[in-house]
C-alpha cells in the first residue's frame, strides 16, 4: 500500500462560511463547498471559538457543538457531479475516501463571527486531501 501525500485545501477561516473554491488535486479540478452546522449561542460574542473536534473519552461523554460539511464535485462522463458531500469528523487518523480522493479534517475551531461573516476571530479549520492514485 502506498503512503498517501496529503496537501492542505486552501481555506480561508476569515472569509467566513459557507464559503466555495476550485482547487485541483492530482491533475484534476474540484470544486469544495464548505458549510458549518453549529449549535452557537445567539448571544456569544463574535470571538467566541467552537471546537468542533471529537472530545476526549471522559467519564462524561459529551458532542462536538456541531460540525463541518464538505461538498466536493468533480468530472464526470456527462458533465460535474456531486462525489462527495458528508459531515467531517476532526480526527488526523480518520480518513473520507470519495471518488479517487482521499479526505481528512485535521483542525477545525469555528468563530461566532466567522458563521455567515468575514474577518478575523481565530477560525482554523485545516482539510488535507491526497489522491488516492492518479
Amino acid at each position: 500500500m502506498t503512503t498517501l501525500d496529503f496537501r492542505l485545501l486552501p481555506v480561508e477561516p476569515d472569509e467566513g462560511l459557507p464559503q466555495a473554491f476550485r482547487c485541483p488535486i492530482g491533475g484534476t479540478s474540484y470544486e469544495f463547498g464548505l458549510y458549518a452546522n453549529l449549535h452557537a449561542g445567539p448571544d456569544d460574542p463574535p470571538q467566541t471559538l467552537y471546537d468542533l473536534a471529537c472530545p476526549a473519552r471522559t467519564e462524561q461523554p459529551t458532542s462536538p457543538p456541531g460540525y463541518l460539511v464538505l461538498r466536493v464535485v468533480g468530472p464526470g462522463p456527462h458533465g460535474p457531479r456531486v462525489v462527495f458531500l458528508r459531515k467531517l469528523v476532526a480526527e488526523a487518523a480518520l480518513v473520507h475516501h470519495a471518488d479517487r480522493l482521499a479526505i481528512r479534517l485535521l483542525e477545525a475551531k469555528v468563530a461566532r463571527g466567522n458563521l455567515n461573516g468575514r474577518g478575523h476571530y481565530g477560525s482554523r479549520i485545516v482539510i488535507g486531501v491526497a489522491p488516492r492514485w492518479e
